[in-house]
């Protein structure tokens, strides 16, 4: 196999682990029942802690990016995009892990519902649920049309945006001329814009979890992966000054506690609220090129070797982490651990102990199930990912 059928971006694996890290600390602060009432944490929370839908957002905006680049490659390489591959490299990699989780959530958990005291703070009824949403991969949609009702299940809602977003992008990628790609991928940017502004109109719901909401993440990822294949960006990139680079992290990272005030545009707000993803978006996306092509970067996350090492665990560790919640808190219940109302100390067990458990199933749910179905993917794929 020559190199160019060969992929590698070694400071992706990182960056995935930082945001589904994001992600774990948002839900573990949101549902593991600590309720700690003094106004320095509540503002640490607010500000800082349940800003996890970011992780989210950086997760779509990287997909966009890989899937398109790697798509892009293939049709350069063969003049063409063997589609049937496509989706079955996608089915191989997402649905086992996927449809476990789902048939955990769906028939074993609920089978403790009855013995769960009413303070638990993890439930598992399916019944204020549509079970459909969930076996078709639109799961987003139980969340706008039912509410959050069951978090285990719930958070493949994500799943589900992916899942329809790699519905009709090879579609798109192999009929539309190279050429047109930039202004639809500007296209569908905006065209999200407007539908937060005009239909969502600042409902948070429809904000977050509908897939027009979530499709300008997808199509900024697209965008960089676009511009990715020509070499004066790529020289862009390689060459930026250390100082800018540093500047727009610091403008990230003002932002991300910023994001609490929002309310204070008053009538303006629908207008920033339908604006601010795509903010977000662009500086995930600037991160991503700059950790893949700077020379001059500050720190490349690759550097930090224990944290890139989990970086192929983090779609089990996503689809896992609400379940060890729930069996961890369940565990220590069931020991005689006090965790009505817990103290610092035990949210804090919790934490710790949910989180490495998470890294554990995960690893091993990679190696002796997903293994399996990632070696039957490797043969559909052209472009091999190191």
């Amino acid at each position: 196999m020559t190199n160019s059928n060969k992929l590698f971006f070694p400071n992706l694996e990182g960056l995935r682990f930082l945001a589904f890290f994001v992600v774990f600390i948002n839900h573990a602060t949101g549902s593991l029942g600590y309720n700690n009432h003094s106004e320095t944490y509540a503002y640490i929370r607010s500000h800082f802690l349940w800003n996890g839908d970011l992780g989210v957002s950086f997760f779509f905006v990287l997909s966009g990016f890989l899937i398109t680049y790697l798509l892009l490659k293939e049709k350069d390489l063969t003049g063409t995009i063997n589609i049937k591959n496509f989706y079955l490299r996608r089915i191989l990699r997402i649905w086992p892990l996927y449809f476990l989780i789902v048939a955990l959530c769906l028939l074993a958990f609920p089978m403790f519902e009855n013995i769960l005291p009413k303070w638990f703070p993890i439930g598992v009824s399916t019944s204020e649920i549509n079970k459909w949403f969930y076996l078709t991969f639109t799961g987003n949609f139980d969340y706008l049309y039912n509410g959050i009702n069951n978090f285990m299940i719930g958070i493949l809602w994500s799943v589900s945006v992916e899942e329809q977003f790699y519905l009709f992008w090879p579609l798109l990628i192999a009929f539309v001329p190279r050429k047109h790609l930039f202004k639809i991928f500007i296209l569908l940017i905006i065209g999200s814009i407007g539908f937060r502004f005009f239909c969502a109109k600042g409902n948070p719901m429809i904000m977050k979890y509908h897939s027009l909401s979530s499709v300008s993440d997808l199509a900024t990822g697209a965008l960089i992966a676009y511009l990715a294949m020509k070499q004066n960006v790529i020289n862009w990139f390689e060459n930026i000054p250390k100082y800018i680079i540093v500047i727009i992290y610091l403008i990230l990272f003002i932002l991300v506690p910023m994001r609490f005030y929002i309310w204070k545009f008053g009538i303006h707000y629908n207008h920033a609220s339908s604006v601010l993803p795509v903010v977000f978006s662009s500086l995930f996306a600037f991160v991503i090129m700059e950790q893949n092509f700077s020379k001059h970067s500050f720190y490349k996350i690759s550097n930090w070797k224990v944290i890139s090492s989990f970086g192929k665990y983090t779609y089990g560790m996503y689809c896992f982490h609400m379940i060890v919640f729930f069996i961890v808190l369940m565990a220590f219940h069931l020991m005689g651990i006090h965790l009505n109302g817990m103290s610092k100390f035990t949210f804090l067990f919790v934490l710790l102990t949910s989180f490495f458990s998470t890294l554990l199933i995960s690893e091993l749910s990679y190696h002796y199930y997903e293994s399996f179905f990632l070696k039957l993917k490797n043969k559909f794929s052209l472009i091999k990912k190191e």
